[in-house]
């Protein structure tokens, strides 16, 4: 059996066409709006507002990527925000830069996010032969490491040289080609018409999601656990540009070399996944190591020097892939297709409190403590987190990661 059908093969390259993109959309907001402001609080402020979204709607997004075509979902996202992104492009073509404007430009960025992101991770599975899973997520998660390593410096160039709108003129292009692409998958979404044959009211749909995540302890373990890593996560990288820029002998140049390396280490890490399948009964025991080495790592990363920060950088690229690799195939073939929609939107939820929440707090200590500090304190929090929820909670992520997938 081969991972390479036509579905597979047709998200794969709608997905590249839309990372590429991407990655040039994220380096010029998240740069221009510290750029112009100077503030790592404003900036934190920034990266938390454009994540409500992620907080408010997907307890109600999810019930209805459950009962409508997530194929079609995912197509009219990409072709409206390409011709937003058109539009963008031509209102900032003169070097215009408000606030409150990219305030508003990233929260509504962020809500087709929750919807694209939510119909994406509901669909993918489906698109994967049958006990093809790691390798399918493995190749998956190669895309946006593979993308960033060689298109960040391409953006960093264009933003430079031709300013945010023609990174916006790109984007808006790369998208309506990507959803033309993903127009092509062909796949009985049996969700559709099981919620036709029993129509549930939303409100009901929602109960009936969290009822069912009322008796999955492991996955109550897992959603919770990934809180707190993406709280820390995200502190660490609130903070990062700032060190960098404020730093008396670390340069910008440096930083972006930084960034390059963890991708690299995400490019080898799903290289390997793809090769090298985790044996069914290793899977829970492979992702407990990562999780508590990835918090150790976050927390050093800004104390140690510049070329050991590189070979951490590599370390925790390959681990985050382990980690993302081993979650996300169990977890979406362990759910019910007709119930992936909520039980993402619920994941979502939990995960983007974390970000915002570490946003603000790291950007808002930023402000009076040192970087480091408050780093190491994040790592403190995700190291407690294993241990009280994923080490507390074993047996029940157990019957989850070490299933074959």
């Amino acid at each position: 059996m081969t991972l390479w059908s036509k579905n597979y093969i047709i998200i794969t390259i709608g997905t590249i066409i839309s990372a590429i993109g991407g990655v040039g959309i994220n380096f010029a907001i998240g740069v221009l709006v510290y750029n112009q402001t100077q503030s790592t609080l404003l900036t934190a402020l920034f990266s938390a507002v454009v994540m409500i979204p992620n907080i408010i709607f997907p307890l109600f997004i999810g019930p209805n990527i459950d009962r409508f075509s997530r194929k079609n979902i995912i197509v009219r996202s990409d072709m409206l925000m390409g011709i937003l992104f058109l539009a963008i492009a031509f209102v900032t073509k003169d070097g215009y830069f408000n606030y409150s404007m990219y305030m508003i430009l990233g929260f509504v960025l962020s809500t087709n996010g929750v919807i694209y992101g939510i119909a994406y991770e509901s669909l993918f599975p489906e698109l994967i032969p049958e006990k093809m899973m790691q390798q399918g997520y493995a190749i998956s998660s190669l895309i946006y490491p593979l993308v960033n390593t060689i298109m960040l410096p391409i953006a960093a160039i264009v933003f430079q040289n031709y300013g945010p709108s023609a990174i916006f003129l790109i984007e808006g292009v790369l998208l309506l080609i990507a959803s033309i692409f993903e127009r092509f998958i062909k796949v009985d979404e049996a969700q559709i018409k099981r919620f036709k044959e029993a129509p549930q009211k939303l409100r009901v749909m929602i109960k009936d999601g969290l009822d069912y995540l009322k008796n999955e302890r492991g996955l109550i373990a897992i959603f919770s656990f990934f809180f707190f890593l993406m709280m820390a996560g995200e502190g660490l990288n609130t903070l990062l540009y700032p060190f960098f820029e404020n730093h008396p002998t670390l340069t910008i140049t440096q930083f972006a070399y930084l960034s390059s390396f963890i991708t690299a280490g995400r490019l080898i890490g799903g290289i390997w996944h793809y090769v090298f399948k985790v044996k069914t009964h290793h899977r829970f025991m492979v992702a407990a190591f990562v999780y508590f080495s990835l918090n150790v790592l976050n927390g050093i990363l800004l104390l140690v020097p510049y070329p050991f920060m590189l070979a951490l950088q590599v370390i925790m690229g390959v681990l985050s892939i382990n980690s993302f690799n081993i979650r996300m195939s169990s977890v979406q073939t362990y759910v019910p297709s007709e119930k992936r929609g909520r039980v993402n939107g619920v994941y979502h939820i939990l995960v983007s409190s974390g970000m915002i929440i570490g946003r603000l707090i790291a950007g808002t200590l930023g402000e009076f403590f040192p970087y480091q500090w408050i780093v190491m304190g994040f790592s403190t929090i995700g190291i407690l987190a294993f241990f009280f929820i994923i080490v507390a909670q074993a047996p029940h992520v157990r019957a989850i990661y070490n299933r074959k997938v």
